[in-house]
């Protein structure tokens, strides 16, 4: 299959005519599958303008012509069967429930407020929200977080610690992984935006894109770009989406070890141990993926005799 490139971007803006199209042309040149945008500032009147230059493959949920308001684009070349479309909060966070590649995608867009004391209440609405959708489903959460949960993703000190904790409850009831820190585990100095004040820089990696730990090892690249009509960068991610069938190569776990005293206490020391070597991995996709090999060596040895 044709891998996804799947693009989030904060356009600052995007009702007038000439910055509409020079935004379309940027993604429609740049051969993205599936584009977030925020701060896209359209109404309904402005629906027809964009389809006419960009297709039908183009979702809003509207806010003002002036604040909010994001988009949800698929290539001209993509079509993917939606079979739901969901504005939860209008302007600041639209659903849509796609399949592709028979697999069932949840794609979520948000822009959160940009003023600290909103933001807790807006991503309780939205832990809310993604509590009602299929944890067996994939989940694509990408966006304008105006929220970082790392110091090495922004200069200075978060301004909403209580919308800090409840994205991070969001990101790890969910199982979801930042797909660029997966993958540039060490970069300290790259950011998605950055404001000059007062001469001095403020900056941080607020535009990301989260993708379901079960899936976060189909997500072969990413990457930060500039977009010159823009303040922001482009957050993109390259990814093979796609539904895995179980086959003969897989391993299954014997069951009938559960009823055996010794296993069942070697094992709980071997896991709580390896537990402890979370941290020396760059990321919890690695460590998890290694720690399932390691258990899989654990079960054969115990069977053989040799544990």
């Amino acid at each position: 299959m044709t891998p996804l490139i799947i693009a989030t971007l904060n356009t600052r803006g995007c009702r007038m005519a000439l910055r509409r199209s020079q935004v379309l042309s940027y993604f429609r040149e740049g051969g993205y599958s599936v584009v977030f945008l925020q701060e896209t500032h359209t109404d309904l009147t402005a629906e027809d303008s964009w389809r006419l230059e960009w297709g039908d493959g183009v979702y809003f949920s509207h806010f003002t012509i002036r604040q909010a308001g994001v988009a949800t684009l698929f290539s001209p070349n993509l079509r993917p069967e939606v079979l739901g479309v969901t504005e939860a909060v209008p302007g600041h966070l639209l659903h849509l429930r796609v399949r592709m590649e028979g697999l069932v995608v949840n794609l979520v867009n948000i822009y959160a407020p940009t003023t600290s004391p909103k933001r807790p209440q807006f991503y309780q609405g939205v832990s809310d929200f993604l509590s009602t959708l299929d944890s067996h489903e994939c989940l694509v959460l990408g966006g304008d977080f105006n929220t970082t949960l790392e110091e090495q993703d922004r200069s200075g000190a978060e301004l909403s610690p209580a919308a800090v904790n409840i994205l991070r409850e969001i990101v790890e009831h969910h199982s979801l992984g930042d797909a660029w820190r997966d993958h540039h585990p060490d970069d300290t100095s790259t950011f998605t935006f950055v404001r000059v004040e007062a001469h001095r820089s403020h900056h941080s990696r607020s535009d990301r894109i989260y993708l379901s730990h079960f899936h976060l090892s189909q997500a072969h690249s990413s990457n930060i770009w500039l977009a010159q009509f823009s303040d922001h960068h482009l957050a993109t991610i390259t990814a093979s989406l796609r539904a895995e069938s179980l086959g003969p190569a897989y391993w299954h776990f014997n069951n009938s070890l559960l009823e055996d005293e010794g296993f069942v206490t070697s094992f709980r020391e071997f896991w709580l141990a390896w537990r402890e070597q979370r941290r020396a991995f760059p990321s919890a996709r690695r460590w998890w993926d290694l720690g399932k090999v390691c258990a899989k060596l654990f079960c054969r040895d115990y069977t053989r005799g040799t544990s």
